[in-house]
């Protein structure tokens, strides 16, 4: 059941992923007692990308460290060795590829803003001119979290040229680190899962480019070292874990997310709650219909269009949604958001429907093999 639950997953995670970078700008709301049509929009921005996608990354570092434990017995040299064999095709590779990929189609999309008027017609060459090319694959990015934990500690947050593969960055810092994580929890248990649980939600972290959020996947992996199930089995459990997400997903959007404070603050909680939810909600699914697939480009899709989404089809279907919805009325705004992930979505699927068809050697490479 847990990897029909994780096959199942695999999609609606990665259009919460897409959702997430759909948001566009929001207000916040100045009068609860009279909310115009510009509030209920941004009201539901934050709580779809704000707050329901917002356990996605996490669940996809749950999930990856869970599977890279399945299994596993003992873990000598030569389990590391062919771990990171394999590692090194799903991961390195598409990597450096998709980094390297994503300078291309930037400039090509700057190209394409310079002959529709919506940008300078110099900002491609500019763009190719400013890139610090010792920096694409680490920290191309770099800034502070807009607030420290609790603690005062600051946030180092930084990414690669392709911002979204800070993931695949950290996922392949914490796949050379499996052999500590792995001894740290054989000799602590589950007094050791606890306190990294207690550095996750509390967001103590050294200042280092690998961010708090790789605990997830050491978490994942401690999960599947003692064979647990992914859902909650008990029902009084499972109840209040979905009022915890609720309650929290709802604090989250009346405060504006992590944009305030506290909504920064309990982020981690709210996303460890998400994700039991999430969990939940698929073994329920599938107990009900237990012959449910989604369709299955959409599954071997997923990672095609994680990648490519941020850089081309995100710009893309703005433009697209723009210039059909340009004559929509201001009452019903809220439409064209819903509306761009999903042709977000429709433009990647048909990228990786035409590479699959016609490069399919070059697709291999960009996706690991999935």
């Amino acid at each position: 059941m847990n990897s029909k639950i994780i096959s199942f997953l695999r999609f609606p995670l990665t259009f919460l992923v897409v959702v997430i970078h759909s948001r566009g700008e929001v207000t916040h709301v100045s009068d609860w007692l009279h909310l115009t049509m510009t509030d209920v929009c941004s009201l539901t921005k934050v709580f779809l990308s704000d707050g329901v996608a917002q356990i996605a990354v996490p669940t996809f570092f749950f999930i990856s460290g869970y599977l890279f434990f399945y299994q596993l017995e003992k873990f000598d040299f030569s389990t590391y060795k062919r771990k990171l064999r394999s590692r090194f095709h799903t991961l390195m590779v598409p990597f450096v590829l998709w980094n390297l990929l994503c300078i291309p189609l930037t400039m090509l999309v700057f190209y394409g803003e310079g002959l529709s008027g919506t940008s300078a017609p110099t900002k491609a060459i500019d763009y190719w001119n400013s890139i610090p090319w010792g920096h694409i694959f680490w920290d191309y990015t770099s800034h502070l979290a807009e607030y420290p934990n609790l603690f005062g500690m600051p946030l180092l947050i930084n990414g690669p040229v392709l911002g979204t593969f800070w993931y695949v960055r950290d996922l392949i810092l914490v796949v050379l680190l499996s052999p500590l994580f792995y001894w740290f929890l054989k000799r602590t248990g589950k007094y050791g899962a606890l306190f990294l649980l207690l550095l996750l939600c509390f967001r103590v972290w050294p200042y280092m480019t690998l961010r708090v959020q790789c605990l997830y996947f050491v978490l994942g992996g401690y999960w599947s070292m003692n064979k647990r199930n992914l859902y909650i089995e008990s029902n009084v459990l499972r109840r209040l874990n979905y009022l915890l997400t609720v309650s929290l997903l709802l604090f989250l959007t009346a405060v504006g997310s992590y944009e305030h404070f506290w909504g920064f603050q309990l982020m981690p909680l709210y996303a460890l709650s998400g994700m039991a939810t999430a969990f939940c909600l698929a073994h329920k699914v599938l107990q009900l219909r237990p012959n449910f697939r989604f369709p299955k480009i959409l599954n071997e899709s997923s990672f095609f269009v994680y990648a490519l989404h941020i850089e081309f089809s995100l710009p893309l279907a703005f433009f697209v949604v723009k210039g059909i919805l340009r004559q929509l009325p201001f009452e019903l705004q809220l439409l064209q958001y819903l509306l761009v992930p999903v042709v977000i979505y429709a433009i990647s699927i048909g990228a990786y429907w035409l590479m699959q068809r016609f490069t399919p050697a070059l697709l291999r490479l960009l996706t690991g093999s999935r």
